[in-house]
């Protein structure tokens, strides 16, 4: 967990001078499902007017309180923007926090992927809001009992979804 923080910090305090536009954003809803989490977000142009673009995520955060035990997300994604609009695909793994003392296992899925489409609304040159629509596709980590091998089982419940996110692009 301290290696994945450390990565968080590193690229989003150093990949602005690597990249395109670098923003940082909150995102409720979207492969979080019932959480919230704080991603960095690259910007990547594929035409000089900057119009194309893809767009890799990276992001730690929380479920809602309430819903299971305290459960840590980890959310990555890649989207191709045209524009304000984009195509995507978001997954967030789900495991248990390791700043809380449970017993109980987790009822909550190990991972859900979130493929969508999603709309850009810029407010002010740095800051924007982003509305996304897909599918939530659930996986739940199963293991052999003889062969102790895990595997992802995908759980047969594809149920719409929806985010949104509150994010600011550094210059």
């Amino acid at each position: 967990m301290k290696n994945l923080i450390t990565l968080f910090l590193i690229t989003l305090f150093f990949a602005h001078e690597v990249t395109a536009q670098t923003s940082i954003e909150a995102q409720a809803g979207g492969a979080n499902f019932l959480g919230i989490t704080i991603n960095s977000r690259f910007n990547i142009p594929l035409s000089r007017s900057k119009e194309h673009r893809l767009s890799p995520s990276f992001g730690i955060g929380m479920l809602a309180p309430g819903w299971d035990q305290p459960t840590v997300i980890i959310n990555t994604g890649l989207t191709y923007n045209y524009k304000s609009w984009g195509i995507g695909a978001e997954v967030s793994g789900f495991t248990s926090s390791p700043f809380a003392a449970s017993s109980k296992p987790r009822d909550f899925v190990d991972m859900i992927v979130y493929p969508n489409l999603n709309y850009t609304l810029n407010i002010k040159p740095s800051f924007y809001l982003r509305f996304s629509a897909g599918s939530y596709f659930a996986f739940s980590k199963k293991i052999d009992p003889v062969t102790e091998i895990s595997k992802f089982q995908f759980e047969h419940d594809v149920i719409p979804g929806a985010g949104i996110s509150v994010g600011y692009k550094f210059k």
